[in-house]
C-alpha cells in the first residue's frame, strides 16, 4: 500500500469515526484514480455510503467486487446488505447463498441467512442457520440474535438458548 494511500485511508477512517461520512467521501474522492480502485478504498466509500443510506450506490460498488475478489467476505455481505436496503430481502439472499460456496462457516454470512430465513417465514431454517454461525462465537452471536428485530420470530427459542447455555456453563 503506498503511503498517499495509508494516510488517506487513515483520515477516511477516522472521519467515518467521527460520524462524518460526507467527509470521508470528499477525502476518498481525493485518491488518484489507480488508489481510489483499491479494495479498502472501496470498502471505505461503501461504509460511507452505508452511513448515508445510499443503499444502491452501496450495492454497485459491492456487486463487481463478488467476481473480482470472493475470497473477501466483506463484499458478499456488504453486497447483501445494500441489495436488502435497495431492493428487498429475496433480491439480497441470493447473493449470501452464492457466498457459501466461497465461505460455507463464515458466522455473519449464516447469521444474515437466518435473519433472511426468519423475515420470510422459514423458522425452522433460521434456527439451523443461527446453530451454524454460534459455532464461530456463540455468546457474540446469541447476543446479536436475542436483539435483532428480524429473528423475532425465533426470540423465545434464542432465550431458551442462552439459558441451557448459561446452565450448562454454571455447572462446568
Amino acid at each position: 500500500m503506498s503511503d498517499e494511500l495509508h494516510a488517506t485511508c487513515l483520515r477516511a477512517t477516522g472521519l467515518l469515526e467521527l460520524g462524518l461520512p460526507e467527509e470521508a467521501l470528499e477525502e476518498l474522492n481525493e485518491l488518484t484514480a489507480e488508489h481510489r480502485e483499491s479494495s479498502i478504498a472501496i470498502h471505505l466509500r461503501v461504509d460511507a455510503l452505508f452511513r448515508l443510506k445510499k443503499w444502491a450506490e452501496a450495492a454497485a460498488l459491492c456487486m463487481p467486487k463478488l467476481e473480482a475478489e470472493p475470497g473477501d467476505p466483506g463484499w458478499w455481505i456488504q453486497a447483501a446488505f445494500a441489495t436488502r436496503r435497495a431492493e428487498c430481502v429475496e433480491q439480497a439472499e441470493p447473493i449470501l447463498r452464492r457466498a457459501l460456496e466461497h465461505h460455507p462457516r463464515h458466522g455473519l454470512i449464516l447469521y444474515n441467512l437466518a435473519c433472511y430465513a426468519c423475515v420470510q417465514d422459514r423458522t425452522e431454517e433460521a434456527r439451523q442457520r443461527l446453530e451454524a454461525a454460534a459455532g464461530e462465537d456463540t455468546d457474540l452471536y446469541l447476543k446479536m440474535a436475542e436483539a435483532d428485530p428480524d429473528l423475532a420470530a425465533v426470540r423465545s427459542w434464542v432465550i431458551a438458548w442462552q439459558a441451557r447455555r448459561r446452565e450448562k456453563l454454571a455447572q462446568s
